[in-house]
């Protein structure tokens, strides 16, 4: 967790949303992202994204897995992204998928982070992103 610390970032203030079912990813998420002061919201589908998005303020990120149980993540950012075309997204992934990152960019999404995600490229992409 000392790691975590030494990342630099400060979203005090910031909402991030991270869609994905997988629990590892989800605790070095956490890890991560705790020490910039961020608000973090944890879904595990994309049901569970749109229920959210329909009650509560917009946030300043969503961060979704490709493969969701329910759904696939980019084609939902996407779905999302029409009535919100505001949304920042960033699709994460632990598999190699032939053209992911031109979708990606196809639907708007602001990038694709790959498993094991690297973590001075995921807070570079960050804070390009979320500033």
């Amino acid at each position: 967790m000392s790691n975590a610390m030494n990342t630099g970032i400060n979203f005090s203030g910031k909402r991030i949303v991270i869609v994905d079912d997988d629990t590892v990813s989800r605790i070095f998420l956490r890890e991560l992202l705790t020490p910039s002061g961020a608000e973090l919201i944890f879904l595990r589908n994309g049901y569970e994204l749109i229920k959210y998005l329909e009650t509560n303020p917009e946030p300043n990120l969503i961060l979704i897995d490709v493969k969701l149980p329910d759904a696939d993540g980019v084609e939902l950012a996407a779905q999302v992204m029409v009535s919100r075309p505001g949304l920042k997204v960033i699709a994460e992934t632990a598999y190699a998928i032939d053209g992911l990152d031109d979708k990606c960019q196809k639907y708007g999404l602001k990038g694709c982070i790959y498993k094991p995600i690297n973590k001075d490229e995921f807070i570079k992409l960050l804070l390009k992103v979320v500033e």
